[in-house]
């Protein structure tokens, strides 16, 4: 019995699948593609997948990785094999490996987000987000029950930039990811939104990659 460490890419219209339907999307594939999975014990065993870090609804992910554990022999080409021909269209396995990193060790996330010149200029985003005076609302649990609050984004931007194309900007943005507390996108847009007092809306957004604390790539 072994773990081993699936990296998935989600594009096109399966972005708009939530975290819950991902998981049963994959719990249905590992049966029909028939990987040897272990299974949990108890009363209503499930085979043993772990999303390390789920991805928000809308935002499109090249390298997510998730955990199954392996009870026979198989090599990672076949179960890259059996997956991505029972898999829908937008989801792949692009490599499996051996995990390296402890999921613990997931600091922040790599994003490439596309936006309209139509809506915001290069300048304009770029005061936005050097301006220390962006924040957002955030969802969470105090005491068992949910809360909101404001969070200053702007603290927390780790590193971006941005590139012109002739209708289109590329920002390039690493924000907080993990166990402790995530940022996405999303977020930071509403963040710039509400700073310009217009609206400010991704055309994509992509993760690209999960960084350790140091920002070497999570392995």
């Amino acid at each position: 019995m072994y773990d081993l460490r699936l990296w998935l890419s989600k594009q096109g219209r399966i972005k708009y699948v939530s975290h819950l339907d991902m998981f049963r999307i994959l719990q249905r594939a590992v049966r029909r593609a028939k990987i040897p999975l272990w299974y949990t014990e108890g009363f209503n065993p499930h085979p043993y997948i772990s999303f390390l870090l789920a991805l928000s609804l809308t935002v499109e992910g090249k390298r997510e990785p998730v955990d199954i554990r392996i009870v026979d022999e198989i090599s990672n080409e076949e179960v890259l094999r059996r997956l991505n021909a029972v898999f829908p269209e937008g989801l792949r396995v692009e490599a499996a490996t051996a995990p390296l990193h402890k999921p613990a060790e997931i600091a922040f996330g790599e994003y490439t987000v596309l936006l309209d010149k139509a809506e915001i200029g290069k300048e304009e985003l770029e005061n936005a987000l050097t301006s220390g005076g962006l924040t957002c609302e955030k969802t969470g649990k105090k005491n068992g029950k949910k809360v909101t609050k404001t969070v200053n984004v702007s603290e927390h931007i780790k590193r971006f930039s941005v590139e012109e194309t002739p209708e289109s900007l590329i920002l390039s943005v690493i924000l907080p990811a993990g166990s402790t507390f995530n940022l996405n996108p999303l977020q930071l847009l509403e963040g710039v939104s509400a700073y310009l007092g217009k609206p400010v809306a991704a055309e994509n957004a992509v993760r690209e990659r999960l960084l350790r604390a140091d920002l070497s790539e999570f392995r």
